[in-house]
């Protein structure tokens, strides 16, 4: 028998597939499956894709023992229903389990105790216990949290730049870095083009990577907005691990912001090791793809 795993992006798909001994036997890139992010037709379409692949990958879908897939908004029914609805469609009626994707991470990312932070258009820390429970700090969604997200930068930015024009904080370059990632002129521009309703949060995410131009100049503002970053992002590691009881462990990063901004990354780090010495910080060992497929192999071999 064989195991599936599927990592549904909003861009892209990855498949990894283990033979009974957790070998890695196969593997395989498909279109995105995020509804929110993709026309349902598409999703559709890789979905289809998907299935066919495991159906000669396993050399006929009873060979496989089951699939487990994971992707953002999983615990919406409609997004639910359509994975499930196109999978029995194109073939595919055997063991089946629906997760998000910060669990899927988190089964490939560490061994045992321990959990990963994911810091990319939102943030969340999620792990488990000395006992295998789960557990989580933050991920509550823009509106109140997602703190050190790609979108609280791209926030933060902007607040930034309305300070520094009005005398309230620092002069920053990060103004002229947003009007011209912008194509803009002015601020009224920039506050014109914040409160259209064509602007939601991932535009502001967007702005995120101006960061980094801003910090190779040493620019104050910036500076500020990454140790901010990296001193909430900590927090949700150090919140994760008093609920959890924890004293050591592993933890694991992912995203897009601890995969690119040093400064932040390193400030976690510093943080985290401060408070609980015995925390090991690693690279994922697996990939969520991979993860995902570990988890079919446990819940149905």
């Amino acid at each position: 028998m064989f195991y599936c795993g599927w990592d549904g992006g909003g861009t892209k798909t990855r498949a990894c597939l283990l033979n009974g001994t957790g070998t890695q036997m196969n593997e395989a890139v498909f279109g995105p499956l995020n509804p929110n992010g993709a026309a349902m037709e598409i999703v559709r379409q890789t979905i289809r894709d998907g299935v066919a692949w495991l159906a000669d990958a396993c050399g006929g879908l009873q060979n496989c023992g089951g699939l487990v897939v994971g992707a953002a908004g999983i615990s919406n029914r409609l997004t639910a229903g359509l994975i499930q609805d196109t999978l029995k469609e194109a073939g595919y009626s055997g063991s089946l389990r629906l997760l998000g994707d910060h669990e899927i991470l988190l089964a490939g990312a560490v061994h045992g105790p321990g959990a990963i932070l994911i810091a990319g258009t939102g943030s969340v820390c999620f792990g488990r216990d000395a006992q295998g429970k789960p557990f989580r700090a933050g991920g509550y969604g823009y509106l109140i949290d997602d703190v050190g997200s790609g979108y609280a930068l791209g926030r933060d930015i902007l607040t930034a730049v309305v300070r520094g024009q009005d005398g309230r904080g620092k002069d920053t370059c990060l103004y002229e870095l947003a009007l011209d990632a912008l194509g803009l002129k002015d601020l009224g521009g920039l506050i014109t083009w914040l409160y259209s309703p064509e602007t939601d949060r991932r535009k502001i995410a967007s702005l995120a990577p101006l960061l980094a131009d801003a910090l190779r100049e040493n620019d104050e503002a910036a500076l500020l907005i990454a140790r901010k970053a990296a001193k909430e992002l900590s927090e949700l590691v150090l919140a994760g691990w008093k609920r959890a009881n924890l004293t050591g462990g592993e933890l694991a990063y992912s995203g897009s912001i601890l995969e690119h901004f040093d400064l932040i990354r390193d400030g976690v780090t510093e943080a985290v090791h401060a408070a609980i010495p015995e925390i090991s910080v690693i690279a994922p060992r697996h990939s969520a793809a991979q993860g995902a497929a570990m988890l079919a192999r446990e819940y149905f071999q």
